[in-house]
């Protein structure tokens, strides 16, 4: 009694209704109201993730995420200057064959992103213009 007020308030037809119209079809549906669940793999997963590479072997794992179509900072500072040359080489590399882009966003800081990332504008001139109106504003107070 119940269900049939609820399915009637609704607009959802009672389980007599739906079995007269297979009957009148001639075919039988066996659930009328199919649910498909949702998975996961439709919904891409972004994420950027922050790294503090020490030596070359760690742009190994570094690559490895950027081809999993992770974004990667990248901050080179505890790495000298050769060793930072190296890394951002191998990195160019592995963003030319997925497609991605490498963007310096300060002297050592780096923005590394696949190509379903989408950068927007030079980081490192909005960076620059940034700083430069800090240190203007400081410099007139």
């Amino acid at each position: 009694m119940a269900k049939s007020i609820f399915n009637s308030f609704f607009g959802m037809p009672d389980e007599s209704e739906i079995e007269q119209n297979d009957k009148q079809m001639g075919n039988r549906i066996a659930n009328p109201r199919k649910v498909l669940p949702m998975t996961e793999s439709h919904i891409p997963e972004s994420k950027i993730t922050i790294v503090e590479p020490r030596i070359f072997s760690d742009s190994r794992n570094i690559a490895n995420n950027l081809i999993n179509g992770d974004a990667i900072l990248i901050k080179m500072e505890n790495v000298d200057a050769t060793t930072t040359k190296r890394i951002l080489d191998f990195l160019s590399g592995v963003l030319y064959s997925i497609k991605g882009d490498m963007q310096q966003i300060d002297e050592k800081v780096y923005l590394c992103a696949p190509n379903n990332f989408v950068v927007d504008g030079n980081l490192k001139k909005k960076y620059n213009n940034y700083s430069e109106n800090l240190k203007n504003d400081y410099t007139n107070n």
